[in-house]
């Protein structure tokens, strides 16, 4: 299985990227396929480990 999402932090102004930072951290250290690209990030994985 394959989810895809976005973030987009909500009253914190313009300056997102400490946000988006961390998010992308998250998914990194699971271990599981990933990819990180303009519009969104995908992860790949089992139903259980998703």
């Amino acid at each position: 299985m394959i989810v895809a999402f976005s973030v987009s932090p909500l009253g914190v102004g313009e300056d997102v990227g400490e946000y988006v930072a961390d998010a992308v951290r998250v998914v990194r250290e699971s271990g599981l396929p990933n990819r990180t690209d303009a519009m969104f990030t995908s992860i790949e994985g089992s139903m259980a480990k998703l």
